[in-house]
């Protein structure tokens, strides 16, 4: 499951739709096959392929702001020791969300 790729319809159903349309072709009727099967095969992958959710970005970006700004508010009113833990918070949250959104983009880009 995604986090800021999340498929825009369930997978199972549009499988089985596919699956059972082309049981109800007759074979002799298509020209080309294996063109059929190619152009079948994009419209299931079309269908079911995660996309960018840009709400749930922008929420981790949001929480990363807040962080930093927590963290120089603190430093600004003498606060040195919650500056510093809330400034490894947002280098670590901002860590985290650039590594899944690599790696789910590197995920899905594969499929």
């Amino acid at each position: 499951m995604g986090i800021f790729f999340t498929a825009h319809q369930p997978v199972v159903p549009e499988i089985q739709s596919a699956i059972r349309i082309a049981l109800m072709v007759d074979p002799h009727t298509l020209a080309n096959v294996d063109q059929e099967a190619a152009e079948r095969t994009m419209g299931v992958i079309n269908a079911t392929g995660p996309q960018f959710n840009p709400g749930r970005f922008l929420g981790a970006v949001a929480i990363s702001g807040a962080l930093l700004w927590g963290a120089i508010w603190t430093a600004q009113h003498n606060l040195p020791d919650i500056s510093k833990a809330l400034l490894n918070s947002f280098a670590g949250f901002s860590g985290i969300v650039l590594g899944l959104l690599g790696g789910e983009a590197q995920k899905f880009s594969a499929t």
